[in-house]
């Protein structure tokens, strides 16, 4: 051997006469010093007198299936080639991605448990029983927080349009104003924000006929005075 053939793992000069040995990888081939067999075991090289060596290479260095690929994948014809896809196995027929993906329901969201309540509850009742949930809920708290701070609020109950057992709470004062609904044909279901503003004038005329009051924050179904409740005024008891 040449003095100038060098070790391919180290890099060292060989020397004549220097047992070198042979092996072989993707790259092709390489001969290295009696120091290095073991560094050219940990490259992933293999003895060139190996029988089945250049046969492991190949199979080593061929474009790796994933997973999902070897899953889906359609089983060869006679002629090697795969099989084409059935009607029923037509990209249209696949859900789409979103499908898949989308969070479940909301347990809590309207019609997701069967009605506990019956819908035709005469008026009075339906509103105090709306009441009573609000009150002993988040909302209820709310309305206690802020009446501390801007003093009793003008209050509405009523129906909701659109929803038969829907009974919507309206709570006003000067600054601020919010609407909550409380659904009477699921009474698991929490109350639940409607919408919220800052002016009076916003609420639709509906919402502000102030037929309940609120004493330290807890709503009760006793009418604020008369003239201003038909005035569609903020009430202040």
């Amino acid at each position: 051997m040449s003095s100038q053939a060098t070790c391919a793992a180290c890099g060292r000069t060989i020397l004549d006469g220097e047992r070198v040995h042979s092996y072989v990888s993707a790259e092709g081939g390489h001969e290295v010093c009696a120091l290095c067999v073991g560094r050219a075991t940990e490259l992933g090289w293999l003895p060139a007198d190996e029988e089945g060596a250049e046969e492991r290479l190949r199979a080593e260095a061929a474009p790796r299936t994933g997973f999902f690929a070897r899953l889906f994948a359609r089983p060869a014809r006679g002629d090697g080639s795969p099989e084409a896809p059935t009607a029923a196995e037509s990209p249209a027929d696949l859900p789409p991605p979103e499908a898949v993906q989308a969070p479940p329901p909301d347990p809590a969201g309207r019609g997701m448990r069967p009605r506990r309540l019956p819908p035709d509850l005469p008026p009075a009742n339906r509103f105090e029983r709306a009441i009573a949930r609000f009150n002993a809920g988040e909302a209820g708290r709310t309305v206690v927080g802020l009446s501390r701070t801007l003093g009793a609020p003008s209050v509405s109950v009523g129906d909701s349009a659109g929803a038969a057992d829907e009974v919507r709470v309206t709570v006003a004062w000067e600054l601020t104003w919010y609407q909550w609904g409380v659904d009477l044909g699921d009474e698991l279901r929490p109350v639940y924000e409607l919408a919220k503003g800052f002016e009076v004038g916003e609420i639709d005329a509906a919402a502000r006929q102030w037929n309940a009051s609120a004493h330290d924050g807890r709503i009760m179904m006793v009418a604020p005075p008369r003239r201003e409740a038909a005035e569609g005024r903020p009430v202040h008891h």
